[in-house]
């Protein structure tokens, strides 16, 4: 296959990457709301080697530093398929000031949504010491949807968060085998909350929508060294982007009909900076072992403020420019430890367990994501087709504790219950080198 074809090939594949994340919402399976699959290879290794490897374009995804360290020039996409299952039980709530709820023990329906999450990747291969990547992924995505009738509903019903990253790196190689990367993040996120309103006079209810969207800045910068042969470590850091969200808030005919009114409406939602170090070792020929860990900073997961352009309720005494919801998020780590097995010319395999702790806690948990620390299992198998194309597969199970949410509002009420989930994730990812 000519170069211009293989090309070809990946500039639609990279298209259709777009276009999908643009089109489609990522389920939020890692710590927060973050969407951690990037690359169908290091899926099987439970993202051990995310810092390290570079057995093919899409494990530059997290450590811009490795671009500098592929020989040829190489093209990756892939697509991951994630199936969340999360409920409520032992649900209790009760009405306040302004709502009538009642519920007393029992489960909810199915919250969490399948999500198809697509990724795809190329590096360039410019001279003997420089070379330059872009990457394509949707890092940060949410699907949370609750029916209308759900007892915590004035708390939060349907959650949606779509996200596109594209990394444009350049990166240099010096003799001594250290690589280093650095580049912008160009960001669009998309976001929308909903949740029930109350009549503030009486006990009607209706619905109410958030919406926006804003594409912004970040950079990242890293980077790979192979300290002696068959031994590398890796460091990688990616900024916060800050982003403006335009858009704003719907009503329903309900809500409508209660005194609500549309509006304009601004947010300020900041994606948080994230640190990863790894080392790998090749033990033998046949086997690679690897290690990572990542510090993620969601302390920059405060107070949400949603700004509107007039009064969103005309009722005497409940008039409202604003809203505010607060999340007062923390910081989590990641850390992740995998092995790599090369059976021989055509096949290798990968295995690799993880811990993702929760940025959240007990307190300041909301029924919009009821998150909590998470658990990996994964395998992988990869499959050389021809010299120049391979084809992995990789799959993970992921447990995750129990998790309490327990809200409160004079005004709202009350709502207590006990969240459990589990996520099964298949991940494809096809791979071209030349």
């Amino acid at each position: 296959m000519s170069y211009f074809t293989k090309g070809c090939l990946w500039g639609a594949a990279s298209g259709t990457a777009l276009l999908c994340a643009l089109a489609s919402a990522g389920t939020a399976h890692a710590s927060g709301f973050q969407v951690r699959e990037t690359s169908g290879t290091l899926q099987g290794s439970s993202f051990a080697g995310m810092t390290t490897l570079s057995t093919d374009a899409s494990t530059m995804s997290y450590n811009p530093g490795t671009v500098g360290q592929y020989d040829e020039t190489s093209y990756s996409t892939g697509i991951t398929i994630i199936r969340p299952v999360a409920r409520a039980t032992n649900m209790q709530a009760s009405g306040g000031n302004f709502t009538t709820v009642s519920q007393s023990g029992g489960t909810s329906s199915e919250m969490a949504q399948d999500a198809a999450v697509p990724n795809a990747h190329a590096v360039w291969k410019l001279n003997e010491n420089v070379n330059f990547g872009v990457s394509i992924t949707a890092p940060w995505g949410l699907v949370t949807d609750n029916e209308s009738d759900f007892a915590g509903r004035f708390f939060g019903t349907t959650s949606k968060i779509k996200s596109i990253n594209i990394k444009p790196v350049l990166a240099y190689r010096f003799d001594n085998g250290l690589s280093i990367g650095a580049g912008p993040q160009i960001q669009r996120l998309d976001a929308s909350l909903s949740k029930a309103v109350p009549e503030i006079l009486g006990n009607g209810e209706g619905n109410a929508e958030i919406s926006g969207d804003a594409i912004d800045f970040g950079w990242t910068a890293g980077l790979n060294w192979e300290v002696v042969q068959g031994t590398r470590v890796g460091l990688a850091y990616n900024s916060e982007v800050k982003h403006n969200l335009d858009g704003k808030i719907d009503f329903d005919s309900a809500a409508e009909g209660i005194s609500y009114i549309d509006r304009n409406a601004t947010a300020k939602v900041v994606t948080p900076e994230a640190i990863a170090f790894g080392i790998s070792h090749d033990v033998t020929g046949q086997w690679t072992i690897m290690a990572d860990t990542q510090w993620t900073n969601w302390n920059s997961i405060g107070t949400l403020n949603f700004l509107y352009d007039g009064q969103t309720n005309n009722t005497i005494g409940a008039s409202s420019a604003s809203t505010v919801e607060q999340y007062n998020w923390g910081t989590s780590w990641f850390g992740a430890l995998g092995a790599r097995y090369q059976h021989d010319e055509n096949w290798s395999f990968t295995g690799g367990l993880a811990y993702d702790e929760t940025p959240i806690k007990t307190r300041n948990r909301n029924v919009r994501l009821p998150d909590s620390n998470r658990y990996w299992v994964s395998l992988g198998a990869t499959y050389k087709a021809a010299d120049w194309a391979n084809v992995t597969l990789g799959y993970t199970h992921i447990f995750a504790d129990e998790a309490r949410v327990d809200h409160g509002n004079a005004n709202l009420g009350q709502f207590a219950a006990d969240y459990e989930a589990r996520v099964d994730i298949i991940a494809l990812q096809a791979n071209f080198k030349f």
